[in-house]
């Protein structure tokens, strides 16, 4: 049985997203030991909402969001931590990171304008719609000129880095199935 082109953009989303959700924490672990040590953030900079995914994941939007949604179906969130928040959070976020890599497979197949390193933009304007305009609106991350400089260089390239990665998985599978 020929599998639909729809279902292959699909699967392929999946696995970029999958790839790309790992090449995104590993950057991003990297990328706030350089990027502090570049431009070290001011004392209590990172203890701000959204400044500090390697000593405050619980103060993360990931884990923010996932508390609102625990209030909103009618639990505690703010009882929230340790490992139920951090598994929560984990499937929220994972639930918004693979959206756009599907999003973007099955859109580049149909749409050539969103082809050529078009997921690599599209990681930069998550950066910019979601973390640096969005979150701060909704009061889930601390506004962009009160986080530390560094936040720029980890948050923005692991942004990026997650596009990369959604490209070239696209591509290669692409290459591979025609």
């Amino acid at each position: 049985m020929k599998t639909s082109r729809f279902a292959l953009d699909v699967a392929t989303g999946f696995l970029a997203g999958w790839v790309a959700v790992r090449a995104k924490a590993k950057a991003e672990s990297t990328l706030q030991g350089w990027g502090e040590k570049l431009l070290p953030p001011a004392p209590g900079q990172k203890e701000l909402p959204g400044a500090d995914p390697a000593g405050h994941g619980d103060r993360m939007p990931p884990s923010v969001l996932y508390r609102r949604l625990v209030d909103l179906r009618g639990g505690n969130g703010d009882a929230l931590e340790g490992d139920a928040l951090e598994a929560g959070a984990v499937w929220f976020h994972r639930a918004l990171a693979y959206g756009y890599p599907v999003a973007y497979s099955v859109a580049s197949r149909r749409v050539p304008l969103t082809r050529a390193g078009a997921g690599t933009l599209g990681g930069a304007a998550l950066f910019g719609a979601f973390h640096a305009t969005l979150l701060p609106v909704m009061g889930v991350q601390a506004p962009v000129s009160d986080l530390p400089k560094a936040w720029w260089v980890w948050e923005g390239g692991s942004h990026v880095v997650f596009g990369v990665a959604v490209d070239v998985v696209v591509g290669a599978v692409r290459r591979v199935t025609g």
